[in-house]
């Protein structure tokens, strides 16, 4: 079968969103999102303003594109990595890796929190898809553990993962809170509210 190659213009369209990207990540950990503006993105890419809102509609799209990358890294890097059993193990394993990358540069990650968490348009749709996508996979794996008989037969995956997220998230902005994100503080508080989730009808289920 034929392999069709993308158009120049295409090419050329992929590489200028690539060096926008590029442009805005260095100025936002430079500058700062806030002091960063659509002006200034335009210049240090060395492109017009025109140029930039043909490739994204505002500042938090861009944002959130920059970071969709790093963002998408990590996630596959954590399940890549995931413990073979032990549901506990697994949701702190990806807490761990997703809490590493917001710790190092906390400053930053508030700014795409904030602008990121109800951003609409095509980006806002793209966000929404992988959440879903993490969820389900958070899912199935709480299914396995059903499965495996480390859970309740009785325990309902989606709802799950669903707590799971919201345990997260939770620990997130609680460690965003603070001047330096403690990692391994808001890992305990996520691990006590799982098993608190998961295993408050007693310890009869911890088999694996």
């Amino acid at each position: 079968m034929a392999i069709k190659k993308k158009s120049h213009r295409l090419l050329q369209k992929e590489a200028t969103r690539k060096i926008l990207l590029q442009s805005a990540y260095s100025l936002f950990v430079e500058k700062g999102y806030e002091k960063t503006t659509m002006r200034a993105l335009a210049e240090n890419a060395g492109v017009g303003l025109g140029t930039i809102f043909k490739h994204f509609s505002d500042k938090p799209s861009i944002l959130a594109a920059a970071f969709e990358e790093d963002l998408n890294a990590v996630l596959q890097n954590a399940f890549r990595t995931l413990p073979s059993l032990g549901i506990t193990s697994q949701l702190i394993h990806i807490s761990n890796h997703l809490y590493s990358f917001y710790a190092k540069n906390p400053i930053f990650s508030r700014a795409l929190i904030k602008e990121v968490l109800f951003l609409e348009g095509d980006h806002g749709k793209v966000l929404h898809q992988q959440l879903q996508i993490f969820l389900e996979t958070i899912t199935n794996l709480i299914g396995n553990a059903v499965q495996n008989g480390e859970l309740s037969p009785d325990t309902q995956t989606s709802d799950g993962a669903t707590a799971y997220w919201s345990f997260y998230f939770t620990g997130l902005l609680l460690g965003l809170m603070e001047p330096s994100f403690n990692v391994s503080t808001q890992l305990a508080l996520v691990e006590r509210l799982i098993d608190k989730h998961f295993f408050e009808k007693g310890d009869s289920f911890r088999g694996c």
